[in-house]
């Protein structure tokens, strides 16, 4: 059993590893190259990935080809210590305006591979943000087809939705996160398929419900847990029409009546039963949050994938191994981060429509590139210098046997050529360090600006009924960290028609609270409550929540 060369930790290499890494090679001619075994533990392989992949932080910047204001994933000022990066609005990136081939270089075999590799990566341009077929959204990321959206990210056909994650088709929602086909929904977390859902959890098909988990099939229940097909209920009471309303009325709009609520519903959540994992219509998976898929295994966040293992974010993936937010129709790929419709690629940031692809970053629509930054439809590249096919294959196995002498094949790209501090990473969400240990562990870290921390100017009224227009004027502080922020009058508007106060907390600390209602993405062993049957789950085996198997849960809760 090897041990992790960052954290110590021992991990197992399972037969499965090995034979996928067997089965992903690249050719160069007669030469055929695999990865190798890994260094570094699951979890680190992970917060190394991830680390290089902002989501969720903003910033107002300039074009450096036309001058332009406007919104990027890349601050002003990178936290590396070295001059801005580069960054073109995404349609001045993707035009035939400027080309990526005019910043290659040779290949030196004197110096370490990712050091020549930073330097590239420092000068190509990139593009501001992520996003296809927008409209009114320029403040979001990850997203497409949007519409009138604001502050999400990794969001699809989403309309009128404002500060959230994950929203695939969702309507007129606010601070949500992994919400599916909803509408008219507030602070929901993992919810499909419901409407007018206010701080409901792990929930679907559910309508006017409020400050509940696990529910299925509900109407106008408050205070509710594993309910299924139930109306007016209270504190899972079930009262009349009459009785509920009257209940409801006694704390809808304040905000200190809600947040009273909001401690009722944590001690109910405590209470209740827990299956041992979110894992619906799958056949041999382990992690949580898997639908419809087969042979994941530690995998999280996967949709109608399979055979795979240690993924984060999959959609219709198959044969994939330590990669993360990998969508649509993706195979055999390794140690890779958002990629879509990518084929035989390993090591690789941001690559769509991709086959056979090494060390590459931001590339569109190419094959067979190494060590490339920022193309678009190319071919045979090292360095983003253009290369014959017989040159190609002749010199890229010269490099991979450069970077094992210099131990750097098969490593990931190293945090220390990540744009983002870890503190605005993804990895700080799946991870959580402070600011010593992530340092201390070679990590960036983003500093606060101190101008995002001004004094609140005004009061905010308890009761929503009581709130005026030029709130929106104003400049709020965050009760939890004290950063700045804003309320929209599209945000306003919805509060006052659901009768909801204002939130007293910035989006990233009310994302934060979100995200902490879900569980690690790490497995233990543990044993149902009822039947004693093994399970592996993501609840700690130290944590005081009651766990069911599968069956045990159903009987219960039907």
């Amino acid at each position: 059993m090897p041990s992790c060369h960052r954290c110590s930790t021992d991990f197992v290499i399972h037969p499965a590893e090995e034979k996928f890494l067997g089965k992903i090679g690249f050719t160069f001619g007669t030469v055929t190259v695999n990865p190798p075994l890994p260094v570094h533990c699951p979890d680190c392989r992970a917060q190394i990935r991830t680390c290089h992949r902002n989501e969720q932080y903003l910033y107002k910047t300039v074009s450096a080809k036309t001058g332009k204001e406007i919104v990027s994933l890349y601050a002003p000022k990178p936290v590396s210590g070295n001059k801005p990066y580069a960054v073109y609005e995404q349609e001045e990136w993707k035009s035939e305006r400027w080309d990526p081939l005019s910043y290659g270089k040779d290949f030196d075999a004197s110096r370490p591979f990712f050091e020549q590799y930073g330097e590239l990566q420092r000068i190509v341009p990139k593009a501001a943000l992520i996003t296809l077929n927008n409209e009114n959204s320029d403040y979001t990321t990850g997203t497409g087809f949007c519409k009138n959206c604001y502050l999400i990210n990794s969001s699809e056909y989403c309309e009128d939705c404002y500060y959230g994650k994950l929203l695939q088709k969702c309507k007129n929602s606010v601070d949500c996160s992994y919400l599916f086909h909803s509408e008219l929904c507030h602070e929901n977390f993992s919810v499909y398929d419901s409407y007018g859902c206010q701080s409901l959890f792990f929930s679907q098909n559910c309508t006017d419900c409020f400050f509940s988990s696990n529910l299925n099939g509900c109407k106008n229940c408050c205070l509710c847990t594993n309910l299924v097909r139930k109306e007016y209920c209270f504190l899972n009471e079930q009262l009349t029409k009459e009785e509920y309303e009257k209940r409801l009325k006694e704390f809808q709009g304040d905000a200190e009546r809600t947040a009273q609520v909001r401690k009722l519903l944590g001690n109910q959540m405590q209470k209740m039963v827990r299956k041992y994992a979110n894992i619906v219509n799958s056949e041999n998976c382990t992690g949580d949050y898997i639908e419809n898929s087969q042979n994941c295994l530690d995998c999280y966040d996967m949709t109608e994938s399979q055979d795979c293992r240690y993924v984060q974010v999959g959609v219709t993936l198959k044969d994939g191994y330590d990669s993360s937010n990998i969508y649509v129709n993706t195979e055999l790929c390794y140690q890779t981060l958002g990629t879509i419709e990518a084929y035989n690629v390993a090591y690789c940031l941001f690559v769509f429509n991709c086959q056979r692809m090494l060390y590459c970053e931001q590339c569109y629509s190419c094959s067979d590139c190494f060590a490339c930054v920022g193309l678009m439809r190319r071919k045979y590249c090292i360095f983003n210098k253009q290369y014959s096919k017989e040159d190609y294959e002749a010199l890229v196995p010269k490099i991979i046997e450069h970077m094992k002498k210099t131990k750097e094949w098969g490593q990931f790209f190293p945090p220390s050529l990540s744009p983002f501090g870890y503190n605005e990473s993804l990895a700080s969400e799946y991870f959580p360090l402070s600011q010593e240990e992530a340092v201390t562990r070679g990590f960036l870290w983003r500093e606060k600006d101190e101008k995002e921390y001004r004094p609140q100017s005004a009061e905010v009224p308890s009761k929503i009924q009581d709130v005026k227009d030029g709130i929106t004027q104003e400049t709020l502080a965050c009760e939890d960290c004290g950063k700045n922020y804003k309320i929209v009058p599209q945000e306003l508007a919805f509060y006052r028609k659901q009768i909801i106060p204002l939130p007293r907390r910035c989006p990233e600390c009310r994302h934060r609270a979100r995200m902490a209602l879900r569980n690690p993405r790490k497995l233990w062993d543990r044993q149902c409550a009822q039947c004693k049957k093994h399970v592996a789950s993501t609840y700690a085996p130290d944590r005081s929540e009651t766990i069911f198997c599968e069956e045990c849960y159903v009987a219960a809760v039907h």
